[in-house]
């Protein structure tokens, strides 16, 4: 997760962003247990799956105390970019996602794991959660070679965009649940 393209670009200075990670994270981890699902694969675990299920957009019920916190300061120029990629991220949410749908809000694996099937099985956890409330399964990427290798895994392209000021290119994603 710490290698994913949007962290790089929203926060190109390290420090701010391993300062801005760490609580993001945990926040987004808290949000999971509350109002989704995190899955970890190992012992000592070397991968997570963090998703979200979320409502129709306008049916938002009110943000769980588990996501409260002191507020992030951010320098000037990482707020710009955090403040563009929101703007993106909404336009692709109508786009993509309007409805009901469970959000891989993120998924890692730590390097020397990769290629032996763990992000497929943390995968694979999250759609039988899905699959079991009938939702369809969403998520975004940057990374062109995620977005393969979750095309191979039954998602499916909805929308795409440039990233501004980036040669990054945002693509939301799909799959629809098996019953």
């Amino acid at each position: 997760m710490l290698d994913e393209p949007s962290g790089r670009w929203l926060f190109p200075d390290p420090d701010e962003f391993l300062e801005v990670y760490e609580p993001t994270f945990v926040r987004t981890m808290m949000r999971a247990m509350d109002e989704g699902r995190v899955d970890a694969w190992g012992d000592p675990f070397v991968g997570v799956a963090v998703w979200l299920e979320r409502p129709v957009i306008g049916k938002e019920p009110p943000r769980s105390q588990a996501v409260s916190g002191s507020p992030l300061i951010l320098s000037e120029h990482a707020a710009a970019r955090v403040e563009e990629f929101g703007k993106l991220l909404q336009r692709m949410r109508r786009l993509a996602r309007p409805d009901h749908h469970v959000y891989l809000d993120s998924i890692g694996v730590l390097p020397d794991h990769r290629r032996r099937g763990v992000a497929t099985g943390l995968l694979g956890a999250g759609f039988t959660w899905a699959d079991s409330r009938g939702l369809p399964c969403s998520l975004d990427t940057l990374d062109p070679d995620n977005a393969a290798f979750y095309r191979r895994r039954g998602f499916d392209v909805v929308a795409s965009e440039p990233l501004a000021g980036s040669d990054l290119t945002f693509t939301a994603m799909r799959r629809w649940p098996h019953t």
